[in-house]
């Protein structure tokens, strides 16, 4: 996931690659593969990746606010660069 974000993917994009190949991921399984990959970052990216609209929801937080959370998130805790994205 790291390296997919490294070279320009928004977090969001990914899910949705995820969910694509395997339909039964929740977001709350999604959530917890994030925090895996990125342990240091604020617990709070597992709640936000709880309140997505992912694919087939009708309520819940939309792509664009996920990404940027999740990217602020990612800055400061040091696996993205400052001024990338």
């Amino acid at each position: 996931m790291l390296e997919e974000i490294y070279n320009g993917k928004l977090p969001c994009a990914i899910f949705r690659e995820l969910i694509e190949q395997d339909p039964a991921l929740t977001n709350f399984r999604l959530s917890q593969i994030f925090r895996l990959e990125f342990i240091n970052v604020d617990g709070l990216a597992g709640q936000l990746i709880w309140h997505w609209k992912g694919p087939g929801k009708t309520q819940g937080m939309r792509d664009e606010v996920l990404n940027e959370e999740l990217l602020r998130m990612l800055k400061e805790a040091g696996y993205v660069e400052k001024d990338k994205f």
